[in-house]
């Protein structure tokens, strides 16, 4: 199942089955699956918090008096700034995402090919 978008980190949480005679294997990939999920949602959660909080202060420095927005324009300075500023955590967390995929693809070719060929643990 899968929820309703985070207000925040604008994931929707996934609810992984847990299949009847779930083995080892199969336990450690919902298991992970679910720890990687957890991971993404703090780290976006994180992320856009500190976006909304930056952006916020930004606007509140910058709008000038009788305006209610920036445009386009003059808020890319700050989006520019602000990727800038967090281009490091996303390379970090771009490498971390492509391992944690690696291995839970791992898993799941395991998984699938376990149950292809009915090998049993």
């Amino acid at each position: 199942m899968v929820g309703p978008p985070d207000p925040v980190s604008n994931l929707r949480r996934v609810v992984f089955r847990k299949p009847i005679n779930e083995t080892s294997l199969e336990r450690k990939y919902r298991k992970l699956r679910g720890e990687v999920q957890e991971w993404n949602q703090v780290f976006w959660t994180q992320h856009n918090s500190r976006f909304f909080k930056e952006r916020e202060a930004y606007l509140r420095n910058n709008l000038p008096e009788g305006k209610t927005n920036l445009t386009a324009d003059e808020m890319s300075v700050f989006y520019k700034a602000f990727l800038d500023k967090n281009w490091r955590a996303h390379l970090n967390y771009n490498r971390e995402w492509y391992k944690k995929n690696m291995t839970l693809l791992m898993l799941a070719l395991q998984v699938k090919f376990r149950k292809l060929f009915r090998i049993k643990e």
